[in-house]
């Protein structure tokens, strides 16, 4: 190597923390967020990492990088389907400025890909982190009245579908850690207003069967997503008011009605919806 060139760093391997070992994240955790009380911190190793997933660098035997994976069922235009809520994003603050953020992100959106996840969504503490992997703003945070929390289960399904087109399907332990939560939040003074979501599609062809159209029509489209390669490509998407399905093509078809980023594609599909989101983590 010649005098002066600066060996390149290997990078840790990321990996998912088993259950046994998700305590492990709890240091880093409080380093990265001080501002969360130890009784909602209790809370949330009590109940949001019973069904989450952690995936984590490690370094001489100390977790330094991390994103949480957080599992909702989301409603999206009738359809049920499972997405990812993504939170605890951190580095310890020694590890920063290494590409660690990156590593992670990526083999996250990778995984959910492979899942068939059709997106993920999170809270962004600053758009400037998340929109370079073409993560695009949806939706404000949605308050509910206090009417609608204190209904069961079934009633705020029913109120949501009535009034919006995506939203995070209630059911008994979605309710349950809503009531853990309120209860850890209690003598806090509220943090002032929250910021919007920010989602990004992850399978380009399970997104676009959940969006219809006012009109029949078949769109050939040519996303660009230098990330995941199965939404890279062409695509011939036929839709209408009662029918929505979009297949990858395996050569270039005669003509291209649309060509985007997998980000524009995002903005342009979540628009047409009323989202209602009121998570936090």
């Amino acid at each position: 190597m010649p005098e002066g060139s600066l060996m390149e760093e290997i990078m840790p391997e990321p990996f998912y923390l088993p259950e046994e070992e998700k305590e492990r994240s709890r240091r880093l955790y409080k380093e990265a967020f001080p501002e969360d009380t130890e009784k909602f911190v209790d809370y949330y190793y009590t109940c949001k990492t019973r069904d989450n997933q952690i995936l984590a660098l490690e370094q001489d035997g100390e977790l330094v990088s991390m994103v949480h994976l957080n599992p909702y069922k989301m409603i999206v235009n009738g359809f049920e389907t499972p997405v990812n809520y993504i939170v605890a994003v951190a580095t310890r603050k020694d590890c920063r400025h290494r590409g660690y953020m990156r590593l992670l992100l990526v083999r996250a959106l990778r995984d959910m890909a492979a899942r068939n996840m059709p997106f993920t969504f999170l809270m962004p503490a600053s758009e400037r982190i998340y929109a370079p992997f073409d993560f695009v703003w949806i939706c404000p945070y949605t308050e509910l009245s206090p009417r609608v929390e204190r209904m069961d289960a079934a009633g705020q399904n029913r109120y949501l579908a009535a009034r919006y087109q995506m939203f995070c399907k209630r059911d008994a332990v979605y309710l349950e850690n809503l009531a853990a939560e309120k209860r850890a939040e209690e003598g806090e003074t509220p943090s002032g207003k929250m910021p919007p979501y920010m989602a990004r599609i992850t399978d380009v062809s399970q997104m676009l069967r959940m969006v219809n159209t006012r009109q029949a029509q078949k769109l050939y489209l040519k996303i660009r997503d230098p990330i995941i390669q199965k939404n890279d490509g062409w695509f011939c998407w036929a839709a209408a008011p009662d029918f929505s399905k979009a297949e990858k093509l395996t050569q270039p078809p005669e003509r291209i009605d649309l060509e985007l980023t997998v980000g524009e594609l995002a903005s342009m599909v979540f628009r047409e919806f009323r989202i209602c989101l009121s998570e936090i983590v």
